[in-house]
């Protein structure tokens, strides 16, 4: 006799096996649906048919709303997610329908696909640690590969802090896994409110003290801003300052302008140094969503105070750069390309890599300088302007842009959004 449960699975099945994508020798989406269930089955093998069809249609018919029909930014990545949550949860309900379940049960399944409750309601919490389990056992290992490696300790965490505390004990049972990633399986405590935001940065370590009371003072001022909770500052460089400012219950802010190997991979281990092994890392101040808009802000008033509109400006951005890491050179190209629209043209140098500063200042005319720095420090203070010297550039000159004075309600904003996110 065929159950409501067997015409649920029948219907999902069918709409998955029509995804044109395929993996292992069948369409994607329905090799994903089955691999929910067989997690689902090991996990909560007493789960109820809502758990088991939202398991197995928590992807449903995904093929046919591509991430290119929406911004590719993170605002536009997080619309995108919602939108697939929403049709998902409408398809599996018309399903429910069709099969007989009452509407107590398909509102459930509604707001388990929504992810509403989620760290409250069982039910919601045991689909999202079967999604998380069925990613690390059969998409991990593919999605390290495509990814750089500084990325994932952040997508390694993001992933522990989604799962109860249950689910986090098991995987550190069932998956082998570097320390470096474990620790986040271990640390993640739901329980444990952030009360701490800790702004990191470089400094200076032939002279750390001046570089230290500037973060200090960075800190404070964000503060004022009222993220919702205790702003310190601290530098890489300062001896004792990490051990003193961080734990594990705090989020870092990396006061850097590129997201390479010291977010990805030296800061997560200086902070398990200093006993804050859990510490949340952020995306650093380079990659913030309202960098693009303060940048145009602040060429626009250096360009009013010349007389020149901005779709007559050059705006060369400079940048660090490097021999080894490609990071601040594609976060400066990407930016440069962002910001391109508002301006005549962008044009991009850097200290330690071509195009240097000094060749890309060379010959701009109505050209206004913005250094893509995060404090005042050895390189903006010596070779930014011996390198526009040499070039001969005369347009104006403006500070890094990390010392906007916009900038520390911006971090704030960021910070209450990213503990809220946590949440």
């Amino acid at each position: 006799m065929t159950t409501r449960l067997d015409h649920a699975f029948a219907a999902v099945d069918a709409a998955n096996s029509q995804d044109p994508n395929w993996e292992e020798g069948k369409p994607a989406n329905l090799l994903y649906g089955q691999r929910m269930t067989e997690e689902q089955q090991r996990m909560f093998p007493q789960a109820d048919d809502v758990l088991r069809i939202a398991c197995r249609g928590q992807h449903i018919e995904r093929w046919t709303l591509p991430r290119s029909d929406f911004p590719m930014n993170r605002p536009g990545y997080l619309q995108w997610r919602q939108e697939q949550g929403r049709r998902h949860a409408e398809r599996i309900a018309g399903i429910m329908a069709d099969a007989g379940y009452p509407a107590e049960d398909i509102d459930r399944a509604r707001r388990m696909l929504t992810k509403q409750g989620i760290k409250r309601d069982p039910q919601v919490q045991a689909l999202e640690d079967v999604i998380c389990f069925t990613f690390i056992r059969w998409y991990l290992g593919d999605f390290m590969t495509a990814i750089p490696d500084e990325k994932m300790p952040r997508i390694i965490e993001k992933t522990a802090r989604k799962m109860s505390a249950e689910a986090r004990a098991r995987a550190l049972a069932e998956f082998p896994m570097p320390d470096t990633f474990a620790r986040y399986f271990r640390d993640a405590d739901d329980s444990r409110p952030v009360t701490r935001a800790v702004i990191v940065s470089h400094g200076q370590p032939g002279d750390p003290e001046p570089q230290q009371a500037t973060i200090e003072a960075l800190a404070a001022e964000v503060a004022r801003h009222d993220p919702g909770l205790e702003v310190l500052g601290a530098t890489l460089a300062m001896p004792g300052a990490l051990a003193r400012t961080c734990r594990s219950d705090c989020v870092v802010y990396p006061m850097f302008m590129a997201e390479g190997w010291f977010t990805g991979t030296e800061l997560p281990r200086r902070l398990t140094e200093a006993g804050a092994p859990g510490a949340h890392i952020m995306r650093p101040f380079g990659t913030d969503p309202g960098l693009p808009d303060l940048i145009v802000d602040k060429v626009r008033q250096a360009a009013d105070a010349q007389g020149w509109t901005l779709d007559q400006v050059t705006l060369l951005l400079s940048a660090h750069g490097s021999q080894r890491s490609q990071a601040s050179f594609q976060i400066t190209t990407a930016l440069a390309e962002r910001l391109s629209p508002h301006f005549a043209s962008v044009v991009t140098g850097f200290v330690e890599q071509e195009p240097f500063i000094a060749d890309a200042a060379r010959g701009l005319d109505r050209a206004i300088s913005l250094p893509l720095f995060a404090l005042k420090a050895e390189h903006v203070l010596e070779d930014l302007p011996e390198a526009l010297d040499k070039a001969g550039f005369a347009g104006p000159r403006l500070d890094p842009v990390g010392l906007a004075p916009e900038v520390p309600a911006m971090i704030a904003r960021s910070i209450a959004a990213e503990v809220k996110g946590l949440k």
